[in-house]
């Protein structure tokens, strides 16, 4: 709470920002009566295993001019995390700012006292191992899960962690549970989508996934997406033109695969990529048996797929490889709650005092808050260093795809301001 005033955190990626998330900020404000939005936002790079379709910048742009108030950045390691580590690390954000009363997420479901009740029979008892017997058996995590549940009679429990924003906001309950933040969480019921499929022109709905929208741009005219997005984002996709995508990712993936494979021996090699954040021993082997047979990123990602590893945790660990992403680097995480540092994107100048009241938090209870690129040099923790510039590595690689790959130039905090203000 700030001066009396109350806040209320968001955790997106708006990839991009469509009507379906205006509906979340509106419903958020009404559901909380809260007098900040904040929106705790992934990078450049999605926890789906993937680069976002617009630069962070233009989409933090659209949730402020959209009713949001202050956009914050997940670190990538955060970002391109497991459904777990993204739960985690956004989490703690939200506590970290000091100033949220309240955590709204998009569920199917309005019910939280069900979603509370799954949430505290999954963080109250260890069902790892009866889950392990199944997967033993062949099925995927999901499946084995789902398997586990019904057998053992939480069939309700099975049935809401069978979509993804309820397994999410289950996710960050179990955080504001164990770690005992005072978050007060809200589920909005998802307005009606046109799931994963086509977009209709002739559709009622107004309100579609950003799956469809990104499938629309990338492959078709994109003359279907405007009804499905407010005008702050019609702005940002003019303003991008390009829409970049994992193959544009290939060679200097294949140049990093060949720094680690053609440079060792196998037995090296293998060790090497099984240092990397959610790499297997397994996989780090079909990583070292492929490289070198396939032409793109794509084709390289479909030929290490098996019913072990779903194509997003592929897409993830191949990006984890690219920033340095490590078991290592996670763990060394876990002492701030796997979120090392607050980095703000954007910020109404009408609501400037959440900066300033997040700043006065932040230095209480010794949080990095970064708000100019020099503040860095003020950090000791190796650490928030290391990660601060992960983040920042692959932010460049992306905006250097971007202006070589389609000739758009992204937002440039080295010369703009740091924080975008509106």
């Amino acid at each position: 709470m700030i001066n009396d005033k109350k806040a209320a955190a968001i955790i997106a990626e708006y990839n991009p920002f469509h009507n379906g998330h205006l509906y979340h900020i509106e419903q958020t404000r009404k559901l909380t009566n809260a007098d900040y939005v904040v929106i705790l936002m992934s990078g450049n790079f999605v926890q789906r295993g993937e680069p976002a379709i617009i630069d962070r910048y233009l989409r933090a742009e659209a949730a402020i001019k959209s009713g949001a108030d202050a956009v914050f950045e997940l670190p990538i390691t955060v970002s391109t995390g497991s459904a777990e580590t993204f739960a985690n690390g956004s989490v703690s954000l939200a506590e970290k700012l000091g100033i949220v009363d309240y955590l709204s997420f998009g569920a199917e479901t309005e019910d939280i006292s069900e979603l509370l009740k799954c949430s505290r029979m999954l963080s109250e008892k260890n069902h790892n191992a009866g889950i392990a017997l199944y997967m033993s058996e062949g099925l995927t995590y999901p499946e084995a899960r789902d398997a586990y549940l019904r057998e053992n009679g939480y069939e309700k429990e099975a049935d809401l962690l069978r979509t993804s924003n309820n397994i999410l906001g289950i996710a960050y309950l179990n955080r504001i549970h164990t770690k005992g933040y005072k978050l007060t969480p809200i589920a909005v019921n998802r307005a009606s989508v046109l799931h994963d499929g086509a977009l209709e022109l002739s559709a009622d709905s107004h309100i579609a996934s950003a799956k469809a929208i990104r499938g629309e741009l990338r492959n078709n005219s994109g003359t279907l997406v405007e009804k499905y997005i407010p005008d702050a984002t019609k702005a940002s996709l003019k303003s991008a033109v390009s829409y970049i995508k994992n193959d544009d990712f290939s060679e200097v993936l294949f140049y990093r695969l060949g720094e680690i494979i053609l440079k060792n021996d196998k037995k090296t090699a293998i060790s090497l990529l099984s240092e990397y954040s959610d790499i297997s021993k397994d996989m780090a082997g079909r990583i070292y048996k492929l490289f070198g047979k396939a032409a793109s990123y794509s084709e390289f990602a479909a030929a290490l797929w098996s019913k072990n590893y779903t194509y997003s945790r592929i897409d993830r660990v191949l990006y984890h490889i690219l920033a340095g992403i490590t078991k290592r680097l996670i763990n060394d995480n876990e002492q701030f709650d796997l979120c090392p540092y607050i980095r703000p994107l954007a910020i109404k100048r009408s609501s400037i005092e959440l900066l300033n009241e997040i700043g006065k938090f932040a230095k209480k209870n010794n949080f990095h808050l970064i708000t100019r690129l020099g503040d860095i040099k003020d950090i000791k923790n190796k650490t928030v260093i290391e990660t601060f510039n992960s983040t920042r590595f692959m932010t460049a690689l992306y905006s250097q795809i971007s202006y070589t790959g389609y000739g758009v130039r992204t937002y440039d905090e080295d010369r703009e301001h740091f924080i975008l203000r509106l």
